[in-house]
C-alpha cells in the first residue's frame, strides 16, 4: 500500500513531510482568478503555472505558503505534487454566490480534498494510507466535517 502526505504549507504538515516520509507528497493549491490578487513575483507565478499545468494568477492563502512548499521540496529532497481544482471564484459561482462559513466549509472539500483524491485515484493504486496534518485546535471541526460528509 502506498502512502501519501497531504501538505498545506503549515507547520504541522511540513513537520510531517520532514519526519514521516511517504511515497508521495501532495499540495493542493487554492487559486483565484481575481487579477487584483495577482501573485507579485512573475517568475514564481510561471513556475507554479508549470507545476499545476494551469494558469496561476494568485492564491487566497498567504503567499508565503507558495515559497514554503517550494523550500520544503528542497529540504525533503523529494518531489511534491501540486494539484488544484476549480478556482475560488468558480466555486463561489457554483455555490450560488454565498461564501463559506462555519456551517458550510465547502472550500476545503472542493479546493483541497477533491483535487488530492482525484490525483490519487488517477496516479496511485488504491487503497492508500493518507497522512493529514491538523492544527491541534482543529480536532472538533475535523470530526464535524467528516460526520457531515459521511451522512
Amino acid at each position: 500500500m502506498k502512502s501519501v502526505n497531504s501538505l498545506s504549507g503549515g507547520e504541522t504538515s511540513s513537520y510531517m513531510a520532514v519526519k514521516y516520509p511517504t511515497d508521495y507528497n501532495i499540495f493542493a493549491l487554492v487559486r483565484t482568478n481575481n487579477k487584483k490578487l495577482l501573485f507579485s513575483d512573475a517568475k514564481i507565478r510561471q513556475i507554479v503555472s508549470d507545476k499545476i499545468n494551469d494558469e496561476f494568477i494568485g492564491t487566497l492563502e498567504d503567499d508565503m505558503i507558495i515559497y514554503t512548499i517550494m523550500d520544503l521540496e528542497q529540504i525533503i529532497g523529494r518531489k511534491i505534487e501540486w494539484v488544484t481544482g476549480k478556482t475560488f471564484d468558480e466555486i463561489i459561482v457554483k455555490k450560488a454566490g454565498f461564501l463559506p462559513n462555519e456551517r458550510t466549509r465547502y472550500c476545503t472539500i472542493e479546493m483541497k480534498i477533491k483535487p488530492i483524491a482525484q490525483w490519487c485515484y488517477n496516479n496511485i493504486e488504491l487503497p492508500i494510507k493518507m497522512n493529514i496534518g491538523f492544527r491541534s485546535n482543529e480536532g472538533l471541526r475535523a470530526k464535524a466535517m467528516i460526520k457531515r460528509e459521511v451522512e
